[in-house]
Protein backbone atom coordinates (compact mmCIF):
# COMPACT_ATOMS: atom_id res chain seq x y z
CA UNK A 1 0.00 0.00 0.00
CA UNK A 2 3.19 2.48 0.24
CA UNK A 3 3.52 2.71 -3.15
CA UNK A 4 0.17 3.21 -4.50
CA UNK A 5 -3.18 4.40 -4.17
CA UNK A 6 -5.18 2.24 -1.33
CA UNK A 7 -8.40 0.83 -2.75
CA UNK A 8 -11.46 1.37 -1.23
CA UNK A 9 -10.80 -2.16 0.61
CA UNK A 10 -7.99 -1.83 1.52
CA UNK A 11 -8.35 1.84 3.60
CA UNK A 12 -11.86 0.54 5.26
CA UNK A 13 -9.77 -2.70 6.46
CA UNK A 14 -7.14 -0.06 7.53
CA UNK A 15 -9.11 2.30 9.47
CA UNK A 16 -10.85 -1.09 11.30
CA UNK A 17 -7.24 -2.42 12.20
CA UNK A 18 -6.68 0.56 13.39
CA UNK A 19 -9.15 1.14 15.37
CA UNK A 20 -7.86 -2.64 16.97
CA UNK A 21 -4.96 -1.00 17.82
CA UNK A 22 -5.89 2.49 18.91
CA UNK A 23 -8.14 0.34 21.73
CA UNK A 24 -5.67 -2.29 22.42
CA UNK A 25 -5.32 -1.38 25.97
CA UNK A 26 -9.05 -0.68 27.08
CA UNK A 27 -9.47 -2.43 30.24
CA UNK A 28 -12.86 -3.83 29.05
CA UNK A 29 -11.96 -4.32 25.65
CA UNK A 30 -11.29 -7.46 22.86
CA UNK A 31 -10.34 -7.30 19.09
CA UNK A 32 -10.48 -9.67 16.63
CA UNK A 33 -10.29 -9.83 12.91
CA UNK A 34 -11.80 -12.21 10.44
CA UNK A 35 -12.30 -12.47 6.89
CA UNK A 36 -13.78 -9.30 5.73
CA UNK A 37 -14.41 -7.78 9.17
CA UNK A 38 -12.51 -6.25 11.78
CA UNK A 39 -14.12 -5.86 15.49
CA UNK A 40 -12.97 -3.86 17.79
CA UNK A 41 -15.05 -3.61 21.35
CA UNK A 42 -13.81 -0.48 24.07
CA UNK A 43 -15.99 -3.05 26.66
CA UNK A 44 -18.34 -0.26 27.69
CA UNK A 45 -21.60 1.08 27.61
CA UNK A 46 -21.77 2.77 24.16
CA UNK A 47 -22.13 1.83 20.99
CA UNK A 48 -19.43 4.62 20.01
CA UNK A 49 -16.65 2.84 21.30
CA UNK A 50 -17.37 -1.26 20.19
CA UNK A 51 -16.79 -0.99 16.52
CA UNK A 52 -18.13 -3.92 13.75
CA UNK A 53 -16.20 -2.70 10.70
CA UNK A 54 -17.33 -4.54 7.55
CA UNK A 55 -14.68 -4.00 4.65
CA UNK A 56 -15.94 -7.44 2.39
CA UNK A 57 -16.29 -7.78 -0.25
CA UNK A 58 -16.50 -11.37 0.92
CA UNK A 59 -17.41 -13.07 4.42
CA UNK A 60 -19.16 -10.26 6.09
CA UNK A 61 -22.37 -12.71 6.79
CA UNK A 62 -20.35 -15.01 8.95
CA UNK A 63 -18.19 -12.14 10.83
CA UNK A 64 -20.66 -9.79 11.58
CA UNK A 65 -23.13 -12.37 13.27
CA UNK A 66 -20.10 -13.82 15.38
CA UNK A 67 -19.05 -10.07 16.52
CA UNK A 68 -22.88 -9.00 17.66
CA UNK A 69 -23.38 -12.89 19.40
CA UNK A 70 -20.38 -11.56 21.31
CA UNK A 71 -21.47 -7.98 21.89
CA UNK A 72 -25.07 -9.60 23.33
CA UNK A 73 -23.25 -12.24 25.37
CA UNK A 74 -21.22 -9.68 26.98
CA UNK A 75 -24.71 -7.09 26.97
CA UNK A 76 -23.01 -3.77 25.35
CA UNK A 77 -24.37 -2.19 22.34
CA UNK A 78 -22.49 -1.46 19.34
CA UNK A 79 -22.24 -0.09 15.79
CA UNK A 80 -21.37 -1.88 12.53
CA UNK A 81 -19.61 0.41 9.83
CA UNK A 82 -20.46 -1.36 6.42
CA UNK A 83 -18.49 0.02 3.64
CA UNK A 84 -20.30 0.12 0.06
CA UNK A 85 -18.49 -3.07 -1.13
CA UNK A 86 -20.10 -5.52 1.93
CA UNK A 87 -23.30 -2.82 2.37
CA UNK A 88 -26.02 -5.42 0.96
CA UNK A 89 -24.44 -8.15 2.94
CA UNK A 90 -24.40 -6.66 6.08
CA UNK A 91 -27.69 -5.09 5.78
CA UNK A 92 -29.31 -8.33 5.13
CA UNK A 93 -27.68 -10.05 8.31
CA UNK A 94 -28.09 -6.81 10.42
CA UNK A 95 -32.13 -6.74 9.78
CA UNK A 96 -31.69 -10.27 10.70
CA UNK A 97 -29.78 -9.95 13.35
CA UNK A 98 -32.44 -6.97 14.84
CA UNK A 99 -29.95 -4.11 14.70
CA UNK A 100 -31.35 -0.31 13.89
CA UNK A 101 -30.51 1.14 10.44
CA UNK A 102 -28.57 4.42 11.67
CA UNK A 103 -27.84 6.23 8.66
CA UNK A 104 -24.62 6.96 6.78
CA UNK A 105 -21.04 8.32 8.16
CA UNK A 106 -18.60 9.46 5.33
CA UNK A 107 -15.35 7.84 4.91
CA UNK A 108 -12.61 10.74 4.59
CA UNK A 109 -9.20 10.07 3.36
CA UNK A 110 -6.45 12.10 2.11
CA UNK A 111 -3.13 12.00 1.23
CA UNK A 112 -0.10 12.92 2.78
CA UNK A 113 0.95 15.51 1.09
CA UNK A 114 -2.15 17.03 0.71
CA UNK A 115 -2.96 17.31 4.64
CA UNK A 116 -3.39 21.18 5.13
CA UNK A 117 -1.65 22.16 8.58
CA UNK A 118 -3.86 24.33 10.69
CA UNK A 119 -4.65 25.16 14.65
CA UNK A 120 -1.78 27.94 14.81
CA UNK A 121 -1.41 29.34 18.03
CA UNK A 122 -1.77 26.03 20.48
CA UNK A 123 0.91 23.90 21.79
CA UNK A 124 0.84 20.38 21.58
CA UNK A 125 1.73 17.38 23.23
CA UNK A 126 2.04 13.40 22.90
CA UNK A 127 0.49 11.02 25.33
CA UNK A 128 3.04 9.37 27.10
CA UNK A 129 2.25 8.79 30.56
CA UNK A 130 -0.72 8.43 32.88
CA UNK A 131 -1.37 12.02 33.40
CA UNK A 132 -1.74 12.05 29.84
CA UNK A 133 -3.64 9.49 29.67
CA UNK A 134 -6.54 10.89 32.12
CA UNK A 135 -6.22 13.77 30.53
CA UNK A 136 -7.21 13.03 26.97
CA UNK A 137 -10.04 10.74 28.73
CA UNK A 138 -11.10 13.82 30.92
CA UNK A 139 -11.16 15.90 27.35
CA UNK A 140 -13.09 13.32 25.49
CA UNK A 141 -15.81 13.05 28.47
CA UNK A 142 -16.85 16.58 28.00
CA UNK A 143 -16.42 16.19 24.05
CA UNK A 144 -18.57 13.27 23.71
CA UNK A 145 -20.69 13.81 26.85
CA UNK A 146 -19.36 10.21 28.03
CA UNK A 147 -18.42 8.99 31.73
CA UNK A 148 -14.92 9.97 32.15
CA UNK A 149 -14.15 6.75 33.84
CA UNK A 150 -15.42 5.50 30.29
CA UNK A 151 -13.09 7.38 28.35
CA UNK A 152 -10.05 6.85 30.59
CA UNK A 153 -10.92 2.64 30.40
CA UNK A 154 -10.74 2.59 26.72
CA UNK A 155 -7.25 4.45 26.36
CA UNK A 156 -6.29 2.05 29.59
CA UNK A 157 -3.54 2.25 31.32
CA UNK A 158 -0.58 0.85 29.14
CA UNK A 159 -1.94 3.23 26.06
CA UNK A 160 1.42 5.00 25.76
CA UNK A 161 2.97 2.06 25.10
CA UNK A 162 0.87 0.39 22.24
CA UNK A 163 3.00 0.17 18.85
CA UNK A 164 1.31 2.54 15.96
CA UNK A 165 -1.38 4.14 18.21
CA UNK A 166 -0.74 7.44 19.63
CA UNK A 167 -3.02 10.29 21.26
CA UNK A 168 -1.85 14.03 20.98
CA UNK A 169 -3.20 16.94 22.88
CA UNK A 170 -3.13 20.39 22.27
CA UNK A 171 -2.75 22.50 24.97
CA UNK A 172 -4.11 26.54 25.94
CA UNK A 173 -1.55 27.64 28.53
CA UNK A 174 -0.82 24.34 29.32
CA UNK A 175 -4.14 22.85 30.01
CA UNK A 176 -5.27 19.96 27.18
CA UNK A 177 -8.04 21.48 25.86
CA UNK A 178 -8.52 19.31 22.31
CA UNK A 179 -7.79 15.54 21.56
CA UNK A 180 -7.15 13.43 18.41
CA UNK A 181 -6.16 10.08 18.60
CA UNK A 182 -4.55 7.92 15.73
CA UNK A 183 -2.87 4.16 14.40
CA UNK A 184 -0.88 3.19 11.55
CA UNK A 185 -1.73 0.18 10.01
CA UNK A 186 1.11 -0.25 6.95
CA UNK A 187 0.97 2.80 4.97
CA UNK A 188 -2.43 4.16 6.19
CA UNK A 189 -3.17 6.07 9.01
CA UNK A 190 -6.53 6.08 10.77
CA UNK A 191 -7.58 9.27 12.70
CA UNK A 192 -10.00 8.58 16.09
CA UNK A 193 -11.35 10.13 18.81
CA UNK A 194 -11.16 13.63 18.10
CA UNK A 195 -12.66 16.00 20.90
CA UNK A 196 -12.34 19.69 21.96
CA UNK A 197 -13.71 20.63 25.63
CA UNK A 198 -17.18 22.22 24.81
CA UNK A 199 -15.61 25.38 26.17
CA UNK A 200 -12.75 25.67 23.50
CA UNK A 201 -14.56 24.53 20.11
CA UNK A 202 -14.64 26.92 17.04
CA UNK A 203 -10.89 28.04 17.83
CA UNK A 204 -8.30 26.15 16.23
CA UNK A 205 -7.78 23.75 19.28
CA UNK A 206 -9.22 20.70 17.05
CA UNK A 207 -7.42 21.24 14.27
CA UNK A 208 -3.87 21.55 15.80
CA UNK A 209 -4.90 18.67 17.34
CA UNK A 210 -5.43 16.56 14.16
CA UNK A 211 -2.00 18.48 12.17
CA UNK A 212 0.07 16.57 15.05
CA UNK A 213 -1.35 13.74 15.20
CA UNK A 214 -0.94 13.66 11.29
CA UNK A 215 2.55 14.81 11.26
CA UNK A 216 3.45 12.09 13.70
CA UNK A 217 2.11 9.45 11.87
CA UNK A 218 3.91 11.28 8.86
CA UNK A 219 7.16 10.27 11.03
CA UNK A 220 6.42 6.84 11.21
CA UNK A 221 5.89 5.94 7.55
CA UNK A 222 2.15 6.91 7.19
CA UNK A 223 1.35 8.46 3.35
CA UNK A 224 -2.35 7.96 3.39
CA UNK A 225 -5.12 8.76 6.36
CA UNK A 226 -8.80 8.02 6.85
CA UNK A 227 -11.43 8.94 9.28
CA UNK A 228 -14.72 8.58 10.17
CA UNK A 229 -17.19 11.74 9.88
CA UNK A 230 -20.87 12.65 11.12
CA UNK A 231 -22.37 14.83 8.21
CA UNK A 232 -21.74 17.99 10.17
CA UNK A 233 -17.61 17.70 11.29
CA UNK A 234 -17.13 17.10 7.37
CA UNK A 235 -16.39 20.75 6.99
CA UNK A 236 -14.11 21.05 9.54
CA UNK A 237 -12.10 18.27 7.80
CA UNK A 238 -12.12 19.75 4.28
CA UNK A 239 -11.15 22.20 5.60
CA UNK A 240 -7.89 19.76 6.68
CA UNK A 241 -7.70 18.58 3.10
CA UNK A 242 -9.96 15.19 3.68
CA UNK A 243 -12.45 14.32 0.97
CA UNK A 244 -15.28 11.69 1.03
CA UNK A 245 -14.58 8.67 -1.06
CA UNK A 246 -17.47 6.47 0.41
CA UNK A 247 -20.40 6.29 3.01
CA UNK A 248 -20.30 3.56 4.87
CA UNK A 249 -23.60 2.43 6.16
CA UNK A 250 -24.45 2.87 9.82
CA UNK A 251 -26.41 -0.37 11.78
CA UNK A 252 -26.64 0.03 16.11
CA UNK A 253 -27.49 -2.88 18.00
CA UNK A 254 -29.18 -1.57 21.25
CA UNK A 255 -27.88 -2.29 24.64
CA UNK A 256 -30.30 -4.82 25.98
Amino acid sequence: MSHSTPSLIEHFRAHGEGWRAFIGAAERGESWAAPGVSVGIGGEATSDLNWIVAYGPEDVADGVAGAVAVLRRRGLPGTVYAASPAAQVAARVARELGLEQGGHVALLCAHARDVVRAGEGYDTAVVHDMEGILAAGDVLSDAFDLPVDWCQRVLGVGFARLPGAAAHLALHDGRPVAVAGSALIGAVAGIYAVGTLTAHRRRGAGAAAVTAAVDHQIGAGARWFGLLSAPAAEPFYAGLGFVPVDHPDVWVLRQE
